[in-house]
């Protein structure tokens, strides 16, 4: 019997829900920003371009591992990863942004020049059967 991996997807998105309350330690809401470039009309080619920004919310547990050297030695660094449900709605891409501890009716209040946006490194889909469960998406320090 095959394993419905979309219904999966879901289970996990329900459970980021259920603990992605700002109060919880590992579960916070955080937003996506992604830009969408905007596209020359030919036939006005002179008029400017705009890109189209977009938020989506999601919810994300936060893992900080604190980087060594060959021997071992701490070094004085850390790696934030950042977990989303495949389910979310949304597929993280590396050319995105994220902010950490906020909604999007809070990032729309402040403005995006306001908002701390934290550049995403690497962006790992956990994809069995070619269905998205998880993303990890490595911040850059």
């Amino acid at each position: 019997m095959s394993e419905d991996w979309n219904a999966v997807a879901a289970e996990v998105e329900a459970a980021l829900q259920s603990i992605g309350d700002t109060s919880e330690p590992n579960g916070h809401p955080a937003v996506i920003r992604k830009v969408v470039p905007g596209v020359v009309d030919p036939d006005e080619p002179w008029v400017p371009v705009t890109d189209t920004i977009t938020y989506h919310q999601v919810v994300v547990l936060i893992s900080d591992t604190e980087l060594r050297d060959i021997n071992g030695t701490l070094i004085g660094q850390t790696k934030r990863t950042v977990t989303i449900s495949g389910a979310a709605g949304v597929v993280p891409h590396d050319d995105d942004r994220i902010v950490l501890g906020m909604t999007s009716a809070q990032v729309t209040a402040a403005g995006d020049a306001n908002v701390a946006w934290k550049e995403i490194d690497t962006v790992k889909p956990l994809s069995p059967a070619g269905v998205a469960v998880l993303y990890d998406l490595t911040l850059v320090s």
